[in-house]
């Protein structure tokens, strides 16, 4: 026996609302979107640099002298505004 015939019937959207669903979904989906590519992007050029090191450990050794140590500088470290720390970041510009 079909569901109509057991007096239930379906719920269905009218084609409309079907429509209007599917916007709200693309355009959700197309500004998750926009966000994410644009906090990946937010670094630009600057963004983090690695490389391997190929010494072996008694060459790095034989390297740091107690001079060359205490000559060296510590690098530069970028420093991110208050406002952007946590879930801030998102209203200010900035920091996107």
């Amino acid at each position: 026996m079909s569901a109509a015939r057991r007096g239930k019937r379906r719920a269905t959207l009218p084609p409309r609302a079907w429509s209007v669903l599917a916007a709200s979904v693309g355009l959700i989906a197309l500004s998750g979107a926009a966000v994410s590519a644009t906090v990946l992007n937010a670094g630009g050029s600057e963004g983090v640099v690695t490389h391997r090191e190929t010494a072996t450990p008694e060459e790095v050794l034989e390297f740091w002298t107690p001079e060359r140590i205490k000559q060296a500088k510590p690098a530069e470290m970028p420093v991110q505004p208050v406002e952007c720390v946590g879930r801030q970041w998102f209203v200010h510009p900035h920091c996107w």
